[in-house]
Parts: C-alpha cells; structure tokens; sequence
C-alpha cells in the first residue's frame, strides 16, 4: 500500500525560491510509490486551512516552508488530535529555529529522495490558553517582535541580517512590564523587559542555549525572564552572560523548568508564538503538551 503523501508549500518562504522545485518534489516522492497531493499557501488560505481540508487523505505531512508554516500545520494537528499522521519538515525560512535546535538540513530538496528512511523524532509542543499552540517558543518583550514586524522583502534580500538590523533599533527604548509569574508550586514577581517559554536552543536567530542542556521531550519548558538592568553596566553583564549561557549568576535572570507557567502582567502586552504575533493579553496560561508530535528527521540528501 503507498503512503500518502500531503506536501505544503509555502511559496514565500526563505528566498521565495521553492516553486521552482514542485516538479522534483512531486517526481522525488512519487519515485518512492508515494500518493502526493501539493498544495500552495496563500494569505487567505494558510497551512492550518489546508490541513483541516486534507488531513483525512493524507498518512503524512511533508511541510517546506519557515518556522510559522511549520507552527500552523502542527497547531491543526493539535486541534485535530490526528496522532497517527507524521510530519517531515524541509525548513525554508529564514531563520529556522526548530530545524537549528534537531540539526536538520535548511533548503535542501534533495531530501524528499530518501523520506522513507527518514527517523521518528518525539517532540513536545507547548499549548498556549487554550487556544493556540507553539512548537519552539512563547514569548513578550524587547526583541520578540522581530520576526513579524520584519518585512518579507527584507527577509528575502538580506537574511538573517534584517532581523539583527530590527533587533537593534528595537533596543533603542526598551519598554518594562510589571510580571507575577506562577510555575510548579512557586510564585514570584518582578518588573521585566523580557519573557520567553521554549523548547528550542534557537530563538529569533539568537542562540539561547547548549544544545546539550535542552531536550525536547522532556516535557518541560525553559523559561527566562530578563529583569531591566539599575545600570548601563547591567546591560554589558547581560550580554556576557547571555553569550556564555550562565543564567543562574545574574540576578537580572529569572531561569527554570516547569511544564505549567501562568504568566499575568499589569497591562496588556504583546505576545509572539514561533515569531508570530498571538495576541494582546495579560494572562497567560502554557502547559507542555508531552510527546504530541512525531516528526520525521531526513539526514542532508545526495
């Protein structure tokens, strides 16, 4: 019996390039006695609308496209509870979060020769109240408005650099949040320029953490939380910090593990899920949904 086979494209992603391979996906996969069904993302009509329309034909999910496309067809997924399709992901992106943190291959088509040996990898994905879901990470504050805010026209022609070039003008000013934050059995408080709940050593491009301190299937996130430097040399501490990966000896970091964290702030703030925008809130409930997903890791084709 062939595997079915439903490919989503989005065709913006990365350098917009990827329409110019459907054919040799399609032949790639079809080589393999594999069923494939192709469909393009539009504004009107993204991953999560196609999953919903196809997922009753499909055994499994071949998503070429960025970290949001990604995003959108795991949170049908979720909502679905289609445990029995897998996923494999060819990430186009620009930045890739996800795909950084498993050590899979960026852009590289020739992948789909080999799918069928392909290895399982279990993964947690995070629920975000109870409506959304995020595979990498949920955050607020300085910096995670990057991604979104970035134009797709800069992405494309420069890259990771258009996100540094943003990042850096969003630390001109940099907003404080009054934040009570709520896991396992502890509370604390505190005024914050940063909040971030993931599952990933990569966010917005940054390197947040050793791949060797971070597993995905643990069932817990890591959260951290930047308090708002007294003094400018507080900042210079920060980065030193944040470029070796010791949050536990500045105090201006809040670290830890949880698989529930309720996060409430003073005001409504602005909060991203895998560097899209997911709403203005100022509450928020993240549980770790253990072992949801099962995604199919493809080693670099020849």
């Amino acid at each position: 019996m062939s595997i079915r086979v439903l490919v989503i494209i989005n065709p913006t992603s990365g350098k917009g390039n990827i329409t110019n391979h459907i054919d040799e996906i399609k032949k790639n996969l079809e080589d393999q006695n594999m069923q494939v069904n192709i469909q393009l993302t539009k504004k009107e009509y993204n991953a999560r609308n196609i999953v919903i329309d196809h997922i009753e034909e499909a055994d499994l999910i071949l998503i070429c496209g960025g970290d949001g496309t990604f995003n959108e067809t795991v949170s049908a997924i979720m909502e679905l509870e289609a445990k029995d399709v897998s996923i494999a992901y060819i990430p186009m992106g620009t930045t890739n979060d996800l795909a950084r943190s498993l050590d899979m291959p960026t852009k590289d088509i020739s992948i789909t020769n080999k799918l069928l040996q392909s290895k399982a990898r279990i993964l947690d994905i995070g629920r975000f109240n109870q409506d959304k879901y995020f595979c990498y990470v949920a955050a607020f504050g300085v910096i995670t408005d990057v991604a979104y805010k970035t134009s797709q026209k800069a992405k494309n022609k420069y890259g990771r650099l258009a996100y540094y070039l943003k990042a850096i003008k969003e630390l001109i000013r940099i907003p404080t949040y009054k934040v009570k934050i709520q896991f396992d059995e502890e509370e604390l408080e505190g005024e914050f320029i940063y909040g971030g709940i993931s599952n990933s050593e990569s966010i917005a491009g940054f390197k947040w953490f050793n791949r060797e301190d971070i597993d995905l299937a643990d069932g817990k996130f890591e959260a951290i939380f930047i308090r708002k430097p007294k003094k400018l040399s507080g900042y210079f501490r920060l980065l030193r910090d944040f470029r070796h990966k010791d949050y536990m000896v500045n105090r201006d970091f809040v670290y830890f593990k949880a698989n529930k964290i309720t996060v409430t702030t003073e005001k409504n703030v602005d909060w991203t899920i895998d560097g899209e925008f997911a709403g203005n809130m100022n509450v928020v409930n993240i549980k770790n949904c253990h072992k949801a997903i099962e995604l199919a890791i493809c080693e670099k084709g020849n």
